[in-house]
């Protein structure tokens, strides 16, 4: 989950690292270097090795730091660098992807939970649960990347919108207007199937 950045250690670090401080990288690879993993993992699944990838991440921030504006906040370029490999993942390897929304939130549309009741108003077996669920994994692959990343940032890692903004590079309205979308997509999706697969005809 997200948890606030220190803006100051981070620049203290850059700025250290920049000058060939080996000791000063390595603290900001432990810093973030579980925020990556789950980021990798929920986005690009078995589909690569995670640590593998995560590694690919902090080369190439490791080579690029030189060029880096350390008066600009870290955590930002990072976290775009890390969305940006993930896109070369997943179009490299186009095999299922495995996620785990174990509690995917759509605030600003219907929960999860909702919309599962809207098709199944009696309470589900687990067995059922568990099908749907699969099904909703499913739905995401079948986003638009930018919007996948958006609402994994948001509904995964509880990332601030400010952030998901600068690490999309764009405005904090069109970051909030990718997850709603991403969240409207994901209900219709889901709708969608699981009124087929009770006979029912969809609208």
């Amino acid at each position: 989950m997200w948890r606030e950045t220190n803006s100051d250690e981070d620049r203290e670090l850059v700025l250290s690292s920049q000058q060939g401080d080996e000791a000063a990288f390595e603290k900001l690879v432990r810093k973030y270097q579980q925020t990556l993993l789950n980021l990798v993992y929920h986005n690009v699944g078995y589909r690569a090795d995670v640590e593998d990838v995560v590694q690919k991440i902090f080369a190439k921030v490791y080579f690029s730091l030189g060029k880096f504006d350390s008066s600009r906040p870290f955590f930002p370029w990072l976290y775009r660098i890390a969305v940006n490999q993930c896109y070369d993942e997943l179009r490299r390897v186009r095999r299922s992807r495995t996620l785990t929304f174990t509690d995917l939130s759509l605030e600003e549309t219907e929960s999860v939970d909702k919309l599962i009741s809207q098709a199944s108003p009696a309470p589900a077996p687990e067995e059922e649960r568990k099908d749907l669920h699969a099904l909703l994994l499913s739905m995401l692959d079948r986003l638009p990347a930018q919007q996948r990343m958006a609402v994994a940032m948001r509904d995964l890692e509880d990332v601030p919108y400010e952030t998901i903004a600068q690490t999309l590079n764009c405005s904090e309205q069109a970051a909030r207007l990718k997850v709603f979308r991403a969240r409207t997509r994901l209900r219709d999706l889901m709708l969608k199937s699981l009124r087929r697969r009770k006979g029912t005809a969809v609208p």
